[in-house]
């Protein structure tokens, strides 16, 4: 004689957040692991040499490579965690848009702050382009998600009435 067994499925927390852990630990695993690498790297004798005919360090030659991958891991994970959190929760789906705009931020910030020491002699004459150009770059996805944002609060089916004369 065969014995069932039933087990009753429980809901436990991680099940509530098993779409989006995938993500979750790719991003910060990512991050983590190029920080240790950074701090290593870091410390190497030697690290804050010139390099020959140029105005910048080797270590700032370091940062800035690892800040540009640290950048697209933000970009590309963070954009996936905020997909997943709206397909797994209906109720945050509106809110995918902006989500994936702040990771989009910031890793414009983390391009803009590691990218300065190497390009600061370029724009020793006009101080004021630099900023200006990653402020041109962050336009683009402001504007996109100002424009869903305001599309999702108003509704999709809202009528638009046109005003004559």
């Amino acid at each position: 004689m065969e014995k069932a067994v039933i087990m009753s499925k429980q809901s436990s927390l991680m099940d509530d957040f098993r779409p989006i852990m995938p993500p979750l630990i790719r991003l910060l695993a990512g991050i983590i692991v190029l920080i240790v690498i950074q701090a290593t790297v870091l410390g190497f004798p030697g690290i804050t040499a010139l390099i020959p005919t140029t105005t910048f360090t080797i270590a700032a030659l370091v940062v800035f490579t690892l800040g540009l991958v640290v950048s697209a891991i933000v970009l590309k994970f963070g954009t996936q965690l905020a997909t997943s959190l709206g397909d797994a929760y209906k109720s945050y789906r509106n809110y995918t848009p902006l989500l994936t705009w702040l990771f989009q931020m910031i890793a414009l910030v983390i391009l803009y702050n590691v990218s300065k020491p190497i390009t600061a002699s370029y724009f020793a004459t006009i101080p004021w382009a630099y900023p200006l150009i990653f402020l041109l770059i962050a336009i683009g996805p402001t504007i996109k998600v100002v424009m869903n944002t305001v599309n999702a609060l108003e509704g999709k089916n809202t009528s638009r009435h046109l005003q004559t004369n």
